[in-house]
């Protein structure tokens, strides 16, 4: 291999030449000294010369004893030298004048804050605004009709509870919660804390299959087995039962001894509520989410609802033309060609006429007919099932239509899935009252102890379907047991949050119509509501139709001093 020859290219000299001439030049501009500015005349200038690092020099630790004790030294008799971390070492740099730094904040005309910069402007200049949220406290606790499937409570002080019951408190539990008991008062039973927080822990639910999870209604890893999926035999009697029980619950509930009970299918859940409750003059039901098809199936079954939380103006259905003008606002999906007849045969004289023959008259083929009926049929059907799945496609069932509601879904096919994990079970029925074939359940309890920020608080994490009355009963309980704050937060079924949205929808509507003559038996509603196993003091709060004690929950903090709640 022969050397390297010593002779270069007239590039390779050109090259050397502007690599040298460059690196002149950017030690000249490095070696300018700074000019001193008005508003500092005693500012010397900053030596940043880098011919050392171009050079190649070996750079000084800077973190070795001698040189920080160096650099220390420098800076007590230079305090005016440039810090690298200062930012007038980069005014420095650009050659910018540093009273720009220094300059003090602008005054801002607090009247003129129309714009996104001038806001912005006001926070920078004053740093010294504090934000305070003023909480509310409220005297009872809001009701949430969305099911909760997890609740945590938090204090300072232990919760009167304990995973080892004694005989005696879990027997008064029990008895207090079948019975539909006041502890508090009773001369027989344990009126222990404990005995009544176990009492409060209880629901009825059917059915019961101990290897299914059937709240929530979800495709879990636990599958069930073949023999509920292709036993015809087994599932026909697992529906008759539940056939029962679901009777069983409706003529409760239409019998003012049950305030309202849950169906929770794999779809839709489903909630029904006595006569009373929130205002309402007879039993209603709400069901979320549904779908086009359902809401098509209920048309068809004659059920009469409404959409109140749909944003649009097609919320509700009714036979009647009085009430259309009324209301002015109904289900898209009840325009049928019956109703499109009427409206012809009202606002158009003469005979009637085909729009398919109008459309060939024009000289369109059926072809092309065909085309444009398909056209607007897929944007009807594309509007309607917009809200499909949404809070928006709540349905509300009231009055005489609630029982329809019930045949329907004692008959739904589409309640009960054919294949997948839960393949033929029905639909669960959950309950604060016992009712023909329902299994007391008690909500899964577990007490910790966590620390935060060196203070110690005691949690207690509640799983399972939690219903609306267990929540006050639960409050009420922790308010005469214990002295100290506590807060709890709440996990939701998702799918149910709409029924709070709904219920308050309701309770305003009921509201407007106070002055109704038929209106007087609102009176009479908690007297009618005696037996259903609420107390006195909550039926009176789930009979209000005050819209303000309808929300849904978060979180709640109880306020030991003055007895308060806010959320």
């Amino acid at each position: 291999m022969e050397p390297p020859s010593p002779w270069k290219t007239p590039n390779q000299v050109m090259q050397i030449h502007k690599l040298k001439k460059r690196k002149k030049a950017l030690q000249e501009r490095m070696k300018q000294p700074t000019t001193s500015t008005a508003e500092e005349p005693n500012n010397k200038s900053v030596d940043l010369d880098f011919s050392r690092i171009l050079n190649g020099d070996k750079r000084k630790n800077p973190f070795s004893k001698k040189n920080l004790d160096q650099n220390k030294k420098i800076k007590l008799d230079n305090p005016n030298q440039l810090d690298p971390s200062n930012d007038k070492t980069l005014f420095t740099l650009l050659k910018l004048p540093l009273n720009i730094v220094e300059k003090p904040p602008l005054e801002v005309d607090t009247e003129k804050l129309s714009t996104f910069s001038n806001l912005l402007q006001k926070f920078t200049a004053d740093h010294t605004v504090e934000t305070h949220v003023v909480e509310k406290n409220y005297k009872h606790l809001t009701i949430d009709w969305a099911l909760k499937t997890k609740l945590r409570l938090m204090s300072t002080k232990p919760f009167p509870w304990t995973s080892k019951l004694k005989a005696s408190e879990e027997a008064s539990g029990i008895t207090g919660f079948v019975r539909c008991l006041d502890t508090t008062s009773s001369s027989t039973l344990d009126t222990s804390p404990r005995a009544r927080f176990h009492q409060t822990c209880l629901y009825w639910q059917h059915p019961h299959l101990p290897w299914i999870n059937l709240f929530p209604r979800s495709n879990g890893k636990v599958a069930a087995t073949n023999f509920l999926a292709t036993n015809e035999e087994a599932k026909q009697a697992l529906f008759t039962e539940w056939t029962e029980s679901f009777r069983s619950l409706f003529q409760l509930l239409r019998a003012l001894h049950c305030p309202y009970f849950y169906v929770c299918a794999n779809s839709f859940t489903c909630v029904f509520l006595a006569a009373g409750l929130c205002g309402a003059r007879g039993p209603c039901a709400l069901i979320a989410p549904t779908t086009c098809g359902l809401r098509q199936a209920l048309r068809q079954e004659d059920v009469e609802f409404t959409m109140p939380l749909r944003p649009d103006n097609k919320r509700k259905f009714n036979n009647s033309d009085e009430e259309r003008v009324k209301n002015n606002s109904f289900d898209s999906c009840y325009d049928t060609m019956d109703d499109a007849k009427t409206e012809q045969e009202t606002n158009c004289s003469g005979d009637e006429e085909d729009p398919d023959e109008f459309l060939s008259q024009m000289g369109l083929e059926t072809e092309e007919i065909k085309k444009i009926n398909n056209a607007q049929a897929r944007a009807t059907a594309s509007a309607e099932s917009s809200v499909d799945s949404a809070a928006a496609s709540l349905v509300l069932v009231r009055d005489a239509d609630a029982h329809a509601l019930f045949n329907f879904l004692l008959n739904c096919k589409t309640a009960v899935s054919a294949a997948g994990p839960l393949a033929g079970v029905p639909p669960t029925l959950l309950a604060p009252t016992a009712f023909h074939g329902g299994t007391l359940h008690s909500l899964k309890v577990r007490e910790n102890v966590i620390y935060s920020e060196n203070k110690k608080y005691y949690s207690i994490e509640m799983k399972g379907p939690i219903l609306p009355t267990t929540v006050h009963s639960l409050f009420n309980v922790l308010k005469t047991s214990t002295s100290a704050q506590f807060s709890a937060t709440f996990a939701h079924h998702q799918p149910t949050l709409a029924f709070s949205w709904a219920t308050k929808k309701m309770a305003e509507d009921e509201t407007c119509n106070e002055n109704d003559p038929n209106h007087f038996t609102k009176a009479f509603d908690k007297e009618n509501l005696s037996d259903c196993g609420i107390n006195e003091n909550m039926l009176q709060l789930f009979c209000s139709s005050d819209p303000n004690v309808i929300k849904s929950l978060d979180s709640v903090k109880y306020n030991s001093e003055d007895d308060t709640f806010t959320w």
